[in-house]
């Protein structure tokens, strides 16, 4: 009986991390030179990438289908759906490109429409407000968290989003 457990006992196992055998020993973390190298090539990418001139299509577009949710009443999901995913798109890139209130307004917007299949004027007139925001911000090239102008925007659309 000397190969038995007895009864009760636990046997620990402890499966071989991977990661940290990929990454390194405990304290290390990544190879500074890799991470700067990482950090510059993302600056160059931000750099050579003109967002507005991007974004500006999909905000018209985003813009339209807010008309289209008060004018072609019977495809409001699709086009609840439709503005999700173009709002989803220019969210994902604000951060990664300067703009940071994109990403905001755009979080908030989405939030926003979680959930609804159809919408009022009421909420067709929120829904414009935060896609208005985001033209403004992007005609105006207002990069960064746009100081204190940016922050009582923001704060303004949150109240209004509830």
């Amino acid at each position: 009986m000397s190969g038995e457990k007895p009864k009760g006992a636990v046997e620990v196992i402890h499966p071989p991390n991977k990661i940290k055998a990929r990454v390194g020993p405990a304290g290390k973390g990544m190879d500074p030179n890799l991470l700067a190298r990482a950090e510059a090539a993302a600056a160059r990418a931000q750099e050579q990438v003109d967002f507005p001139a991007q974004a500006n299509p999909e905000l018209a577009r985003a813009a339209e289908v807010v008309q289209l949710l008060l004018s072609d009443r019977e495809n409001q999901t699709k086009h609840l759906s439709t503005l999700f995913n173009i709002v989803h798109d220019l969210r994902g890139g604000g951060g990664n490109f300067g703009y940071p209130l994109i990403t905001r307004i755009g979080s908030m917007l989405c939030r926003y429409l979680e959930g609804r299949n159809t919408v009022g004027m009421a909420e067709v007139e929120v829904l414009r407000s935060l896609v208005d925001a985001m033209r403004a911000i992007i005609a105006n090239k207002l990069k960064g968290d746009g100081g204190q102008v940016g922050q009582e925007l923001c704060a303004g659309l949150e109240r209004l989003v509830g």
